[in-house]
């Protein structure tokens, strides 16, 4: 999942929130672009953090499996997508069963015509 967002006034809830749902939908690679974007990951990984800790609800098939996750705030959003089109492969057994990739743009049109361009001319593998 590649989000491009603006999350300076969000709140740690919903952005947890939303962290957990898309964990439960089977979420295994998370890279944030946008202001904010490196609090947004790591809110991410604590939401993965408590639940290595607690239910375990996320994990793979074996320990090697991990959900990645990647901020890329110093990135101009013209290379941020080219990670998560090239680089963005999960680990382990999430690979057997990775094969929906989705990337959101909140509330900016210019950022989803941008990273449209850029996943209409990918080849993913």
């Amino acid at each position: 999942m590649f989000v491009a967002a603006d999350v300076t006034g969000t709140s740690t809830d919903v952005i947890s929130a939303f962290a957990h749902a898309a964990l439960e939908s089977g979420m295994a690679y998370f890279c944030s672009w946008g202001p904010d974007c490196s609090r947004f990951h790591d809110i991410v990984d604590e939401v993965i953090l408590e639940d290595d800790l607690g239910e375990r609800l996320f994990v793979g098939a074996n320990e090697r499996d991990t959900v990645m996750t990647t901020w890329h705030q110093n990135e101009p959003l013209e290379e941020a997508p080219d990670f998560f089109i090239n680089f963005a492969h999960p680990t382990g057994d999430f690979a057997r069963d990775s094969n929906c990739w989705l990337a959101i743009s909140l509330n900016n049109a210019e950022w989803t015509e941008s990273i449209r361009r850029k996943l209409e001319s990918a080849k993913f593998r």
